[in-house]
């Protein structure tokens, strides 16, 4: 996995931290996450590995109307 400069800062910066502050910082951010989802529709609440499925084309064979053909 290839991380940005700002990224490697951002774990360094965290490996500094002591217990305490690690400990602090992630309650904040899981109390953030969990408002973040809390807000969110049910529907868009997806995990972030899932991609959107092609919306499939409309099919007449499908539709309730018979199709008539000579």
């Amino acid at each position: 996995m290839e991380l940005t400069l700002d990224e490697h800062k951002l774990i360094a910066d965290f490996r500094r931290l002591g217990p305490a502050g690690k400990k602090e910082l992630l309650d904040t951010v899981a109390c953030l996450l969990k408002k973040d989802v809390a807000e969110l529709p049910e529907e868009s609440a997806s995990p972030a590995d899932r991609c959107a499925l092609k919306k499939k084309a409309d099919r007449p064979e499908a539709a309730e109307e018979p199709i008539f053909t000579e």
